[in-house]
């Protein structure tokens, strides 16, 4: 797409998080969930609730190893975890944030109100196409534009319950990856209830057939949707591993105030975007005025460090108008502010419109390249603890069922050449 060709890393600020000093940490709380997603990382195994003890023992890991600004709650649906407040209160108790990753099915004012007491920071809402909701279980899902009525539900309830950081993400594919607009737009639309997006490309490991699959000690294994819930087969493969140049053109295409402005990139992969940030000025309106610009991330990030000894995420501060002070640093917050000037000149009562930035993420999971190899998110925000070692949470179930992450047993020409046809496929 012409936009992609924009989208250079030297214009960009890479994060400067690494595996021991990264701002987030991730803890898988439960198994057990109430909605079932399409490319779900996560496979039910049986193991059910994780022991509190355990959890606290994986709290403080990721403080001591990871550095950790905040740590995300995960599953399965981590807010049936029946010690999930006394779990927000040792985040809390050891100077963390806490992040509850959710699909909203099971929560309320009341857990809300709880939550709040128990020092949680935010939640991010998972509610897409891609799910079995209970809540349509007459109405079948056709578009994103049908959840936005749930959407502002979930947002209207978490701003009536608490001062939450509020966070909508989505699963993106082939079939909906031009309904990304409407879903910003939505975003935009109701910017006093949302502080962040994010956009994840569909991805998992290809079940095709003549690829084989082993781990360290030299097994074969099978793979199937069975083995591994984020296993694909051949069919989905037509709709999955959308790249996130091309979210970002469509972003750029219905936004141009939009602008990518820090990045992670992959381990194997030097052209990859596995984490793409961007955030967009925009007040009470839904105006796009311009976003932030490289310059602001990373003024963010090392004060951050600088005072707190550690990278940020998930900002508390609301900073309102006072972010058009960071142009004297950042020629795309002067940009932006330029166009706020015009914006309000036109109409002064728009002056007394608040102001406020919304954080657009895209994120492309594991790819399965050409030589057999995996690339994965370098220095890997969300990383778990498994068997007392640091896993990326998105194949913990490789670790769990199989001892160990899995690769492509790459013999002969027919191997590769089946490879070569999944990167096709991919791209």
């Amino acid at each position: 797409m012409e936009n992609t060709a924009i989208l250079q890393k030297e214009n960009l600020y890479r994060l400067p998080w690494s595996m021991n000093d990264n701002p987030i940490g991730w803890i898988e709380v439960t198994d057990i969930c109430n909605i079932r997603c399409e490319g779900c990382y996560r496979l039910v195994m049986g193991d059910g609730h994780k022991p509190l003890k355990q959890i606290q023992e994986e709290i403080l890991f990721l403080k001591k190893w990871r550095n950790c600004d905040g740590i995300s709650l995960a599953g399965g649906e981590p807010v049936l975890h029946p010690d999930i407040y006394e779990i927000i209160r040792f985040i809390t108790e050891n100077g963390m944030k806490s992040m509850m990753l959710t699909n909203g099915f099971a929560l309320n004012e009341e857990k809300l109100k709880e939550l709040e007491k128990a020092g949680l920071t935010g939640l991010s809402f998972h509610i897409d196409s891609t799910q079995t909701r209970p809540e349509f279980k007459k109405e079948k899902i056709e578009n994103e534009a049908q959840l936005n009525d749930l959407r502002l539900k979930m947002a209207q309830l978490v701003k009536s319950s608490g001062k939450f950081y509020t966070h909508f993400g989505m699963t993106v594919h082939r079939n909906n990856l031009q309904e990304i607009p409407d879903f910003i737009k939505w975003a935009l639309d109701n910017a006093k209830y949302v502080n962040g997006i994010s956009l994840i490309t569909y991805r998992g490991l290809p079940d095709l057939k003549g690829l084989e699959y082993c781990n360290d000690k030299g097994v074969n294994v099978s793979l199937n949707a069975s083995s591994l819930g984020y296993s694909i087969p051949a069919e989905t493969m037509k709709i999955a591993n959308v790249p996130s140049k091309e979210v970002y053109a469509v972003l750029k295409k219905h936004f141009p105030g939009y602008e990518a402005t820090s990045y992670l990139g992959g381990t194997m992969d030097h052209t990859s975007f596995k984490w793409l940030i961007g955030n967009v000025i925009t007040n009470s309106k839904g105006f796009v005025f311009g976003s932030y610009g490289k310059k602001t991330i990373e003024w963010a990030q090392v004060m951050h460090h600088i005072f707190y000894s550690k990278y940020l995420v998930y900002p508390k501060m609301k900073i309102g108008k006072r972010i058009f002070l960071m142009g004297i640093l950042d020629k795309q917050v002067r940009k932006a502010f330029g166009q706020y000037l015009k914006y309000c000149f036109s109409n002064p009562a728009r002056f007394f419109y608040p102001v406020k930035a919304i954080g657009i993420g895209v994120i492309q999971g594991p790819d399965l390249l050409p030589d057999g190899t995996v690339d994965m998110c370098d220095d890997c925000p969300d990383m778990c603890v498994h068997e007392g070692k640091l896993v990326n949470s998105c194949r913990l179930d490789e670790c769990r069922k199989f001892g160990s992450l899995l690769h492509v047993h790459v013999e002969g020409e027919d191997t590769r050449e089946i490879l070569k046809q999944h990167n096709h496929m991919a791209n």
